[in-house]
Order: structure tokens, then sequence, then C-alpha cells
């Protein structure tokens, strides 16, 4: 799908890029990641034909792009970076149109499609679609950049720090999204990041980067397995371990847990609580709010006034997590297990720290 062969890019006398040569099949997620001034988003300009190599070549399905006039070129590549870039003047619904506009596309096509994008990032249409950029939350303007960035289907999407520029959580939230649009639209992505974590997770192969040259291209299993030099291993670290933890998801792992809703009896509850120490509580829809345990039924008249809230965004994870992303979730909370949900917060199971020992164990082997 892209081919680069020998590229270099020079400023003045500086290699920003030296004789790249890479190859990235359709369908992949390519990772470009190392140090600030590496040559990752020079790299991705490049391919986007903003900016033309010193010399060497490259190649989209087998097209020289040098002899494509990049407008052209463009119509077949999604761009999104870390500053989003949405229009502020201009509604989400519109920001959305503009490459679609710019193609001739009939209105009704449109709006189908920029309805069909908004639900596929997360975003309920009716809600969003008239909104305005400064009406948006980080995560949700990233989720738009992404939806405007696909709003032309294009084949290949390049991605320049994504999701940079949100919180922690936030990031693990559009990493999951992320992961599940890619398996079902299947597009070739180039995504640029600093976050050896991100790489690790999102990528199908790496480019390690160093002084605009190519160190090591390779699966992330096989880069955290065999380092090809001291700069990669200092660079990937010594907790390998523990990342290869991002690759591997909870829903293996996670266990059916029981709960009880707001309304049961106290005596129901007191019944499960026999079973087990302390039992997650759901609303009438399913949704985690808490949980009790056998101590605060004992001293309460009622489920209600037994309860302990929680903050389920802070404490649960969503069953498209990561092993890693879990150990990070006990640890910061001081919990040895916690609960899995759906993206509606439903209750689906929980999982624990001796499944996440198990699981280190069996990638050792």
């Amino acid at each position: 799908m892209i081919r680069l062969e020998g590229v270099t890019k020079l400023y003045g006398t500086v290699k920003a890029v030296e004789n790249l040569s890479i190859n990235i099949n359709g369908g992949e997620v390519c990772v470009l990641i190392g140090p600030s001034g590496c040559g990752k988003t020079t790299t991705l300009r490049m391919i986007n034909h903003l900016i033309g190599p010193t010399s060497g070549q490259i190649f989209v399905n087998g097209q020289d792009i040098s002899q494509v006039r990049p407008e052209r070129l463009r119509q077949s590549i999604g761009y999104a970076i870390q500053s989003v870039g949405l229009f502020p003047h201009m509604t989400v619904g519109v920001n959305i149109s503009v490459v679609p506009e710019l193609l001739h596309w009939e209105k009704e096509r449109i709006a189908r499609r920029v309805e069909e994008l908004l639900a596929l990032v997360g975003l309920e249409p009716r809600e969003y679609i008239g909104k305005y950029p400064n009406q948006l939350s980080g995560g949700e303007a990233q989720r738009i950049g992404v939806a405007r960035a696909l709003s032309a289907d294009p084949p290949i999407l390049l991605m320049d720090e994504p999701f940079g520029a949100v919180d922690p959580l936030t990031r693990e939230r559009l990493q999951v999204q992320f992961i599940d649009i890619q398996k079902k639209l299947k597009k070739t992505v180039i995504l640029v990041t600093h976050d050896l974590d991100e790489a690790i997770r999102l990528a199908d192969r790496i480019a390690i980067m160093a002084s605009g040259r190519l160190v090591q291209y390779d699966t992330p299993e096989a880069i955290l397995s065999k380092p090809a030099d001291k700069f990669v291993h200092d660079f990937i670290g010594t907790d390998r371990a523990l990342k290869r933890l991002s690759r591997i998801g909870i829903e293996n792992f996670a266990k059916a847990t029981p709960s009880i809703g707001l309304d049961a009896s106290i005596e129901e509850a007191q019944s499960v609580c026999k079973r087990c120490r302390w039992v997650w509580v759901v609303d009438k829809d399913k949704r985690l709010i808490g949980w009790i345990d056998k101590t605060s039924l004992d001293e309460a008249a009622s489920v209600v006034e037994a309860v302990v809230t929680i903050d389920r965004d802070a404490i649960a994870i969503t069953s498209g997590a990561t092993l890693k992303e879990a150990l990070s979730r006990m640890l910061s909370q001081g919990l040895n297990n916690i609960p899995v949900v759906d993206n509606r917060g439903r209750i689906t199971g929980e999982i624990t720290l001796g499944d996440i020992e198990a699981a280190t164990k069996e990638t050792e082997v």
C-alpha cells in the first residue's frame, strides 16, 4: 500500500530523514516513534505530499506520488493531528462535511455520512451535529478530528499525535475506540506518537527512529523480545514484561461477579454477601454505582443506605481495556480487583490482581 525507498530530507545540511526505506501493508497500523527531532512528523508530511523528499521515492498503491497532483493524492488520505484543527466558525456537522463538499458529494449522501461517522466515534449525532468546536471537550474534539479525517472514506489515514492533547483517562478511551474503529474499517494507518505504551498497544508494526534514521521496524512483540541494538533496548526500557501486558486484552481474564440492585432487600443482600465478602451494586439499568459489604449491611436499614458509591469512570474499566490498564487502575486506586463495564456503564464482570499475575507468568513462558 505505502512504500518508501531511500527517502532523505535535508534542511540545509541537517538530515531530518536519512535513507529511509519502509513498506506498510494495506490494513496495517504502522506507528512511527522515537525521540523528538527523529524525523517522525517529517516522514508523515512527505507521505501526504505537504513537503517533498530531497531524494528517494514514495509510492502509494504502486504509484510514485511525485507524479500525482498533491490535491488528488490527499483525496485518498485522511489526516488527523494533535491540535485537531477544527474550523472554529463551523459546526461539527460542517467541519466533517468539508472534504465531501470539495468532492461534490450530494447533500443527502453527506448528511448520511456525517451521522454515520458521529455514531462511529461514539457521539450522538442529534446532540453534536450543531455544536461548535468551543463547545466540545478535548476528547470530543479529538473524536471529531478523526471523524473528519474519515469523512471521504479514504483507504489511508495519517495521524500525528492524535491523542496527545488529552488527559490520560480520555486518552485510554480514545485508544480503545480507535482499536474498535480499525477492526471495523481496516484502514492503512500511519500514526506518529511519543508514547511507547500507545505504540505497543495500537501498532501492527512499529518503526523506531533516531536522528532521521530507521533503527528497527518490526512487530511490537518482536521489538520487546529482541531489541535491535542498545538504543532500542534503552528506549523501550527494562519493564518489557509489563509492556507486553499492553498487547493483552482483559476479555479472556475477566470473570463473572455477583451484583445486586438498589431495590434489593437487606435479606437478599446479606444472602449474597455470605458467599463473598462484598458485592457490586447497580441501578435499575444495571449500571454500576458502588458496592456493599457485610459490615455496611449490618449497620444499615436498606441497600440504599449501605451502598458505598464510587466514581465509575475512575475505578471501572471497559471490556476493551488491556491488562496493563487494569493493573494501572488497581495500583492507582489501591484495589486488588476492579469492575469491568460495557460502554453504557453496565457491569459485565471483574478482574483481579491474581488474574494479571497469572497472565504475566504466561507471557514469560
